[in-house]
């Protein structure tokens, strides 16, 4: 099984799927904000930025599969780009539960050299306070979904890495 996935890692296929997860991820996200009209709060926002980070470590990962060192570094930003999907998915769950008690605002915190807000405003605006996702699959609301769904996409890339670490040629 686990040269099945090495062998998985050596070509285009799995940094496809990275990407086009991603995709989907945003595609989800763009539905529920212009179809069904459920505004994203800044955390949500951040869970997109972090989603975008990933289709681009994926897209990395799919110029440079061939070199060790490209799926190494590719891989790197999936897993960072994941484990940033995930805490910001977690605290937005936390929000929810009312567990948490931070601020959430309207200002998604862009630096002045990159406003994704100001030239995406339908991406990467926020439209709405924290502490309400709508309702998503199997009982679950948007931000749980996202949440478990992150966990499981991390628990994958890290296997990866390792994979890619041990097996090095």
């Amino acid at each position: 099984m686990l040269n099945r996935l090495h062998r998985l890692l050596l070509t285009p296929w799995y940094w496809l799927a990275i990407v086009l997860v991603g995709l989907g991820l945003e595609g989800v996200a763009l539905f529920y904000q212009h179809v069904l009209d459920e505004p994203p709060c800044v955390l949500c926002i951040h869970a997109r930025v972090w989603t975008l980070c990933g289709i681009i470590a994926g897209s990395v990962g799919l110029v440079l599969f061939r070199l060790y060192w490209g799926r190494l570094i590719a891989q790197l930003g999936v897993i960072v780009s994941v484990a940033g999907l995930m805490e910001r998915s977690y605290r937005a769950m936390q929000v929810e539960r009312g567990t948490y008690q931070g601020v959430c605002n309207f200002d998604a915190g862009f630096p002045s050299w990159l406003p994704l807000d100001v030239w995406f405003p339908n991406v990467f605006e926020v439209w709405a306070m924290c502490g309400y996702s709508p309702n998503f699959i199997l009982g679950l609301t948007m931000v749980e979904g996202l949440t478990y769904g992150s966990a499981v996409l991390l628990a994958i890339a890290l296997a990866a890495f390792v994979l890619i670490l041990r097996r090095s040629h």
